[in-house]
């Protein structure tokens, strides 16, 4: 899409005392395609409405036009910026060049083809998801195709790299007061000034909370703010959401990229409160604003909500709201307030505003933004007070500053109460847990001077429960406690639903919830609130129901008849607010671990992969030829990364014998033997090869990706009781491995040894193992064969083995020899059979139907896994690993693809296809020319050589056939050299 020109910043006043803009310097960013202009200090949310922009993007279900309506996460204010989907327009800093887009809307913002659900609305009821996807059963995947597509809140770009520079860090203090409002300001001095260390954490830029926002507070937050600075007993960090209490006061937040996991002792909560919308038709209409957000965009950002605001309030604050756009040139259209005026004693006087008492806003209008409001009359109980007038003011912003809920959701998280009080139509904090303290608006306190007191007296607490102070007076918080019922300006207004038969009545925007739909789940028995909250999805979205929970209580309690109390509440859970996966992770600490022969690879050009935390060489060119070079005359691979475990002591053998499903106590010394550790379960957890050194010392390897596992696992047994008198040592780091295989690795490593009589086959046969000097290099030889060929598995010294390594190929230069790394190892093993644990097996595979039941000693007197292995030995093998070659030699099926057989059409088979089975490996042979691999198949299927079976690839289907032993050499002569 084409960039327009930049506009102008329309609704951008005159500079306004505390705004956090630089009115010297402008940016620009793209919102749709159209270029905007900014300033430094801009959120996204401050820079679109400066320009006149209302209209952020569609809500979740019917796809509605939604713009800015309260301060932080909900859907009306997510953007996705870049690659970054669900970012609250609220929060994000604008900065040059960026790229914002809105959501949930296709293919623009205005011409949103998916808005046409809102003609269809009485086919969406509430839960109509559960009533309308679920027949015919086949037909689920198209619908789910279909709902991904309509919902979402962004795009996820699966190219984008991954997110960096995410860190994790600790931080302690004796008491942490979360929020930086003039109560928690207060509280943090009170408990540092009585020698506590301190952690003040805001999710503001700056310390003041509502004061902020509220003329004529800037010199009071200021000295507050600098009281603070000044107090070395304070740790001040801004930009910081607290997202979840846990036991023992340990809390975690969450500040730009940096996840803070917080231990202190003492907590205290000064979160403010949030403020609460209305119900009334289309009352999710761009320009429908909480109060606050109106004052945040004046105060902070010199921007006008409106240009033409209605005010629609039941307090102090609603008229301070008021006086606060009067004074900034905005002159109301109207003050409708929802109380007498007998009962608003601390309303004030706005020349030229029209005031409407009892009354409150029963519908918004307008095509796509708030053109008019319907103010209507609310009935009183007096006599002839009645009737219902309705009067059309037109404005193009309603601000609603009605009533508060508490931020109350740390003060659950810890295990605190808060009870309904039908006087202030609020919920109040009541049952605090030890440690815990509350000061400022959240406790329902109104005016500033009592917030401070109560800061001071909650840090005086905290320092008393530390044993750090004395105890405030008992009478003190009595007193704190009847300021606060008497303060005049802090009433909430009374629930309404205003608005026609009909009308649209957003309870939770988010989901798009309406009144409607609660009504319609009460009726049909969906009447306890966690279960009206999960069929609904109510306070399920992005603000987690800090603008819909009480309303949703409210409206319930209408209906039911029924006071709130009686209704419960659903469960607070951390987060408490949208949090990025990426914060969770962490850095990413993805250890890269490399052989002591890297250098070496990345100097000869090899091919590296990732295996495991392991870098290894994956092939140095042609890994065909490298095969090739195994089979017919000599190859060298680096197999460092095997883990490598000596056991000393009498007990040894006994503990080996339990560790491993086969027998290992009798083994002779100098001998080596192919070993399989299961879990309890009997399910396959590792392999590798046994080697007895001595009569007291063992030598073992394990796969790369088990090394640590094992070395754990062994650790724990012969912990256990079963390793009296055993040392285990980890040597995978202290020892390299090398393995020369092929027909003349015998002729080649002679030449490196003294007495080449030493590696005869007479004297060094198959599965042994022996110390030699192997270039003058003391090494630890093996003979094993995993690629099928004349092997030798040289463990040398880490800090040797390069130099073992040019000795070997110098020796093996005229010879042929090549370097082959891990692909041609693994066809190699392929051709031979062999399986790879964690590839060709899983969670459930055990050693018989692995093909590794000759291993088994069942007459053991005890291991580990032999109970279960006794279960299985008596049962039916259901499924079997078996070889398999492929009709079409050049075809090569990707692993892990099903293997499936025809049954009738189905619901549970709509394509007529049952999988039954899987592939684990497949590659192509080098030196049979054809495709070959391991697979999982039905044992009746397995049993029979030449069987043909069918893998579903694609969308078509091609064809294997079971093929029973080694694909190459099934005499195993060429392992005897």
């Amino acid at each position: 899409m084409a960039r327009k020109k930049a506009s102008s910043a329309p609704f951008r006043l005159p500079r306004q005392s505390g705004e956090i803009i630089d009115r010297t310097r402008q940016i620009r960013f793209t919102f749709d395609g159209r270029t905007y202009r900014a300033h430094p200090g801009d959120t996204i949310a401050s820079a679109l409405a400066a320009n006149g922009v209302r209209l952020l993007g569609r809500s979740f279900k019917y796809h509605r036009p939604r713009g800015l309506m309260a301060y932080g996460h909900s859907l009306n204010g997510m953007v996705q910026v870049g690659a970054e989907p669900s970012v609250s327009a609220w929060l994000e800093p604008v900065v040059e060049g960026m790229d914002v887009r809105p959501v949930n809307s296709w293919p623009s913002l205005r011409r949103d083809w998916l808005s046409a659900t809102r003609f269809f609305d009485r086919f969406l009821p509430v839960g109509f998801y559960y009533k309308t996807f679920i027949r015919p059963r086949w037909a689920w995947p198209y619908y789910e195709k279909l709902l991904r597509r309509a919902a979402g809140l962004g795009r996820v770009d699966f190219d984008a790299p991954p997110a960096a520079g995410y860190l994790k860090r600790h931080l302690h203090a004796d008491v942490v007061v979360i929020g930086a409002g003039p109560a928690g300001l207060s509280a943090a001095l009170a408990a540092a000034g009585g020698g506590a260390r301190v952690l003040l954490l805001d999710d503001q830029d700056e310390p003041g909370g509502h004061w902020r926002w509220e003329r004529g507070r800037e010199r009071e937050r200021v000295e507050l703010a600098e009281a603070v600075r000044r107090s070395p007993g304070i740790q001040y960090r801004s930009g910081t959401f607290v997202q979840g209490w846990f036991e023992d006061h340990w809390l975690f937040a969450v500040r730009e990229r940096q996840l803070y996991k917080i231990r202190g002792r003492a907590t205290i909560i000064a979160t403010g409160v949030e403020d609460q919308p209305l119900i009334f038709d289309q009352n999710d209409l761009p320009g429908v604003m909480m109060g606050s957000a109106v004052q945040r965009l004046l105060h902070l950002y010199g921007v006008a909500a409106g240009k033409k605001p209605l005010v629609v309030t039941a307090n102090e604050d609603g008229w301070q709201l008021a006086a606060d756009l009067q004074a900034a040139g905005l002159r109301p259209a109207a003050v409708v307030d929802q109380r007498p005026q007998a009962e608003a004693a601390g309303a004030r006087h706005l020349p030229d505003v029209p005031v409407f008492w009892q009354s409150t806003v029963a519908a918004a209008r307008g095509r796509s933004t708030v053109e008019r409001a319907v103010v209507r009359s609310i009935p009183g109980e007096r006599r002839g007070s009645d009737r219902r007038e309705e009067r059309v003011i037109a404005c193009d912003l309603i601000a609603v500053a009605t009533g508060w809920a508490p931020r109350a959701g740390l003060l659950y998280l810890a295990g605190g109460r808060a009870a309904y009080d039908d006087t202030y139509h609020e919920f109040r904090p009541t049952d605090l847990p030890p440690g815990v303290f509350l000061a400022g608006r959240v406790t329902g306190s109104h005016s500033a001077a009592l917030q401070i007191d109560e800061g001071d007296y909650a840090g005086r607490q905290a320092l008393a429960y530390l044993d750090l102070g004395e105890a405030p007076p008992d009478n003190e918080g009595a007193l704190l406690a009847q300021l606060r019922a008497g303060e005049p300006g802090r009433t909430s207004g009374r629930f309404y639903a205003a608005g026609r038969p009909g009308g649209k009545r957003f309870v939770d925007l988010d989901e798009d919830v309406t009144d409607r739909d609660i009504r319609q789940a009460l009726a049909e028995g969906y009447d306890g609130i966690e279960l009206l909250k999960r069929y609904t999805t109510l306070s399920m979205g992005p603000s987690q129901g800090k603008w819909s929970s009480i309303n949703a209580l409210r409206l319930v309690s209408v209906v039911r008849r029924e006071p709130v109390p009686a209704l419960g509440r659903t469960t607070a859970r951390p987060p408490l607010q949208p949090i990025k996966l990426a914060h969770l992770a962490g850095q990413i600490l993805e250890p890269e671990r490399v052989t002591p022969l890297h250098a070496w690879h990345v100097a000869h050009g090899a091919h590296l992969m990732a295996a495991g935390l392991w870098t290894r060489p994956e092939h140095y060119g042609d890994p065909a030829a490298e095969v090739r070079a195994v089979r017919e005359q000599v190859g060298l691979i680096d197999v460092s990364t095997l883990g490598k475990i000596k056991l000393t002591g009498p007990g040894a053998g006994r503990l080996l014998d339990r560790l491993y499903v086969n027998s290992m106590a009798r083994l002779p010394i100098g001998r080596a033997r192919y070993g399989v550790m299961c879990s309890s379960e009997g399910v396959i957890f590792d392999d590798g090869v046994v080697a007895r050194l001595g009569e007291n010392d063992w030598y073992l390897t394990t796969t790369s990706s088990g090394a640590e596992a094992v070395f754990e696992w062994i650790q724990w047994w012969a912990q256990s009781g079963w390793g009296e008198g055993v040392l285990v040592t980890d040597v995978t780091e202290v020892l390299a491995a090398v393995n020369l295989s092929g027909p003349r690795a015998r002729e080649i490593l002679s030449r490196l040894v003294g007495d080449p009589e030493q590696l005869a086959d007479r004297t060094f046969p198959y599965m042994r193992v022996r110390h030699l000097a192997v270039a003058g290099i003391p090494c630890r030889l093996l003979r094993i064969g995993f690629t099928g060929e004349l092997s030798f598995e040289i463990h040398p010294p880490a800090g040797e083995a390069q130099t073992l390594w040019e000795r070997l190929l110098a020796a093996g230069a005229e010879d042929g020899i090549r370097p082959f790394g891990v692909e041609a190892q693994r066809v190699l093993r392929l051709e031979k059979g062999h399986l790879i644990v964690g590839q060709d097996t899983d969670a459930l595979s055990d050693p018989f139907s692995a093909g590794l039941g000759w291993a088994v000693k069942l007459d053991k007197s005890d291991f580990i896994g032999q109970r279960s292995l006794l279960r299985l030995a008596d049962s039916e093998i259901s499924r079997r690993l078996v070889g398999f070659k492929m009709e079409r030699p050049g075809l090569l099926p990707e692993e892990g693809l099903q293997i499936v057989e025809a049954v009738p059409r189905s619901s549970a088979h709509p394509l007529g296809l049952k999988i039954i089975g899987w592939i684990s490996s497949a590659r192509f042979s080098p030196t049979l020319g054809e495709v070959i691999g391991l697979c999982w198949l039905p044992a009746a299927l397995a049993d029979r050589p030449g069987t043909p079976f069918t893998i579903r690839r694609g969308k078509g289907l091609v064809t294997g056939r079971v093929h029973h032993g080694p694909f190459v050499d099934p005499e195993g002569s060429r392992l005897q050299g």
